[in-house]
């Protein structure tokens, strides 16, 4: 399979990631405001979510972009977590500028400020949780190790 068509796939893998893992601590966090008297609606809560995980894809894909180009050849344990979070925040600034320039005209300062604080944060902490569980992962061969067949279990 040539290179370029594994880092496409592995952004796709990447960006579904994300999309999951943020779609899990979007839940929990509106589980606790629904828990909370005069919380918010159940649509509004459900909607939260819901954008959550969608606007984190293309985040994750865009960060899977940069680390494929920033990163090669590099181990989990010889990559910082700073710079994790870094291209991570990187690709939520990304995903907000692309935004920003259709809604310039819909949205006032302050939404855009808060919308880019929100894409940045979304990015930066969602690489920052991949780089965490990557490292706490154990491989599942060593070194030398040969795939086990389908025949085999």
């Amino acid at each position: 399979m040539p290179r370029w068509l594994k880092v496409i796939r592995g952004m796709i893998r990447t960006g579904l990631i994300f999309a999951a893992g943020v779609a899990v601590v979007a839940s929990m966090v509106a589980g606790i405001v629904w828990l909370l008297p005069g919380g918010g609606g159940d649509r509004e809560l459900v909607r939260m979510v819901v954008a959550s995980a969608i606007w984190s894809f293309p985040i994750g894909m865009a960060f899977s972009g940069f680390l494929a180009i920033g990163a090669r050849r590099r181990s989990f344990d010889e990559l910082s977590i700073p710079r994790f979070a870094a291209l991570g925040s990187g690709a939520g600034l990304l995903l907000f500028a692309l935004l920003a320039t259709n809604a310039w005209q819909a949205w006032s300062v302050s939404t855009a400020i808060a919308n880019a604080t929100i894409f940045v944060l979304l990015g930066g902490g969602a690489a920052t949780a991949t780089l965490v569980i990557a490292r706490k992962a154990k491989p599942a061969l060593e070194p030398g190790d040969e795939w086990p067949s389908l025949e085999e279990g």
